[in-house]
């Protein structure tokens, strides 16, 4: 699976699981730009621009958002994902396992149900 798909399948996630947000988060998730990727040994940071003028959550609203986990190709442990809100807006997708080498590439994925 591309990148950009697996990312969606985990931000589309991440905002069912705040209704407070999902309007807002929504909206600016549709007009998402990457600017740039990183990938580390056992993650990744995915840093995005969102259109200015789109809906914010509150001005200067920084949150830290993400409660699922999830089993990627198989990691033994599984992975963790925050979505970060800077100034109300989406800025960062950051994934990471636990000491397993992240990937090279992400052939599936499935949530991990009643880890929390």
């Amino acid at each position: 699976m591309k990148f950009d798909e697996f990312e969606k399948i985990i931000i589309s996630d991440i905002v069912e699981q705040y209704p407070e947000y999902k309007q807002k988060l929504q909206s600016q998730f549709e007009k998402l730009t990457v600017q740039k990727r990183e990938f580390s040994t056992y993650g990744f940071s995915t840093y995005y621009a969102v259109t200015a003028g789109e809906d914010t959550l509150r001005d200067g609203e920084n949150l830290q958002l993400g409660k699922h986990q999830w089993n990627i190709n198989g990691l033994q442990h599984g992975s963790d994902y925050i979505l970060w809100i800077k100034n109300g807006f989406i800025s960062c997708l950051e994934g990471f396992s636990y000491n397993e080498p992240w990937p090279d590439e992400i052939l599936w994925c499935e949530k991990i149900e009643n880890l929390r």
